[in-house]
């Protein structure tokens, strides 16, 4: 990966087994999701991010990719869908391209293994900025740890079939 053409930090995927990098991500979503949203901390930390593909802007943001069994339940029980989420960007970085970069490189990753799209839980504040992205919204508005979201789908390519399931119900998990 690399920082765009404006400056501002590398957007590099990172591995789940290492300390520092884990240590980063897990502070940047602690801050955002954590302290400035009120999320649980029994919710936003899931048990999945030892499994899950991490991207991170040094300093400014993270987010991840669920593929396979970590999918599941999210993506409609389709193991070519990679979810999307815990994409986390400070305050002092926001607006300066940093999550559009993090989106990106997730879905780069979800291309190189293989996969046909990407299902997100978009806070709906942010419903606009995935849209930007090429991000579909469907279904009906939903609460996930007090928060409200849309469920949104981006295939790549020329897939057939919508990409994840319509959500109804209100979630228990923070997927964002």
């Amino acid at each position: 990966m690399s920082a765009p053409a404006t400056g501002g930090p590398e957007v590099r995927v990172v591995p789940a087994d290492d300390p520092a990098a884990m240590a980063a991500v897990h502070a940047i979503r602690h801050e955002v999701f954590v302290v400035e949203q009120d999320v649980p901390a029994d919710l936003e930390w899931d048990g999945k991010d030892g499994r899950a593909v991490h991207v991170l802007a040094e300093g400014a943001g993270t987010g991840r990719l669920l593929v396979g069994e970590d999918a599941a339940g999210k993506n409609g029980g389709d193991p070519r869908i990679a979810v999307l989420g815990r994409l986390a960007v400070r305050k002092a970085a926001r607006r300066g391209g940093v999550g559009a970069r993090l989106v990106r490189a997730l879905e780069d990753e979800a291309q190189r293994l293989g996969l046909r799209g990407v299902y997100l839980e978009a806070q709906t504040h942010a419903v606009p900025f995935y849209e930007r992205l090429g991000y579909t919204a469907y279904g009906p508005e939903f609460t996930d740890a007090g928060i409200a979201h849309r469920a949104m789908r981006r295939e790549f390519g020329q897939a057939s079939g919508p990409v994840g399931p319509p959500r109804a119900t209100t979630s228990a998990g923070a997927t964002k």
